[in-house]
């Protein structure tokens, strides 16, 4: 079975009546095409919701793969749930398929809205016919997303078109005045905006859009706090942060919440890794015990594998002393029983006679006495 890719998405708050979905960074950080694990993941967790009522779709993405947004955004629509999306901070490319599928568009007055035209990535070498073949699977895909903005902002074709090869970056209320936002909301948290790297990044939330592409107004919400370059070395030291001015500032992780809140993606990546590698170690811890059972010390070996659990090392030691316990018991046994049936057998009791060497002597001068007469 093929392996399950890191998820992208989660739910959480789940009540009786309503569940939230966060979506945020890359939409899928790898495609959906020809995976068959993933997809079906998220179908299925959201079925296990079950009948509730509402789901909020939390976005703060710079967006990602067409075709997982696209799936996304057909399985909430179809969903029996009044399905609203909020945009926290940045909803751009693909995370727009998703927001456009759902019910109602919810944005923070000062988050980010943005589309662009479709882009494809190819890797390695292609002919004449392969490339354009690629360009059809384009054509395609941007008709089909052309055909949605429409729906959802009730212009005309040709108008979302334009607006959507021109890259069209839009604030929360130039989103609402062009349809794609149903309505705006002040919220207490504020947007912060960096620039990590030449990257933009959106409440701490990696987009993968370059910085100096993005427009004026965003770049001028560069946060005034220290910028978190995400430059780990070798060395273990974080690389001094820098603001987009080129202006050097301190800054402290004294906790392992300031580690997630500067670098949630590296966070995630740690402990998934971890995690993997912590299951592939207690298989491996397993398997090789499993390997080292001696026949007639299967409960002690179960007894390692899971109720007392001990390194493969430590077991092996164990082992060999047990065996040799157990060898030892044996001859002992041995020996104990070899005592008891003598001393049940009743030999000990029986006289030897000993020679009587008068007679012995008597025949040996009549055979010589013989002798001498012949």
């Amino acid at each position: 079975m093929p392996t399950p890719k890191r998820k992208f998405w989660q739910f959480k708050n789940q009540t009786e009546q309503s569940a939230e979905l966060y979506l945020y960074g890359d939409i899928s950080d790898s495609s959906w095409w020809g995976d068959e694990v993933t997809p079906k993941q998220f179908s299925e967790e959201l079925s296990a919701l079950g009948n509730v009522n509402e789901i909020t779709v939390r976005i703060n993405s710079g967006g990602g793969d067409v075709f997982a947004a696209t799936a996304i955004g057909n399985l909430l629509e179809q969903n029996t749930a009044t399905v609203t999306a909020k945009i926290d901070g940045i909803c751009a490319s693909a995370a727009t398929i998703i927001a456009c599928h759902c019910s109602k568009v919810i944005a923070a007055n000062d988050s980010t809205y943005m589309i662009h035209p479709v882009k494809m990535g190819i890797c390695g070498y292609v002919d004449a016919e392969t490339m354009q073949q690629y360009i059809d699977a384009i054509k395609a895909i941007r008709e089909n997303i052309i055909s949605l903005y429409a729906k959802k902002t009730g212009r005309d074709k040709d108008e979302v078109a334009a607006q959507m090869d021109a890259t069209s970056w839009w604030t929360g209320a130039e989103a609402k005045e062009n349809g794609f936002v149903d309505e705006l909301i002040d919220d207490d948290s504020e947007t912060i905006i960096e620039n990590r790297n030449g990257l933009l990044f959106v409440n701490s939330i990696g987009t993968s859009l370059n910085f100096n592409e993005a427009p004026e107004f965003v770049q001028n919400n560069l946060t005034t706090s220290p910028a978190v370059s995400c430059c780990v070395k070798n060395t273990g030291k974080a690389e001094t942060p820098r603001t987009s001015n080129k202006e050097e500032k301190d800054m402290e992780i004294n906790t392992v919440d300031d580690l997630r809140t500067a670098y949630p993606e590296l966070v995630n990546e740690i402990e998934t890794a971890a995690a993997e590698n912590a299951t592939n170690a207690e298989r491996q811890r397993i398997h090789d015990i499993e390997d080292m059972c001696i026949p007639g010390f299967e409960a002690s070996a179960n007894e390692a594998k899971f109720l007392k659990p001990v390194s493969a090392a430590d077991y092996a030691m164990a082992a060999v002393k047990n065996a040799k316990q157990s060898e030892e018991a044996k001859k002992k046994a041995f020996l104990n029983g070899t005592a008891k049936d003598a001393a049940n057998s009743g030999a000990d009791g029986v006289n030897q006679e000993q020679p009587n060497n008068n007679v012995d002597d008597e025949f040996l001068n009549a055979i010589k006495a013989a002798g001498k007469k012949a």
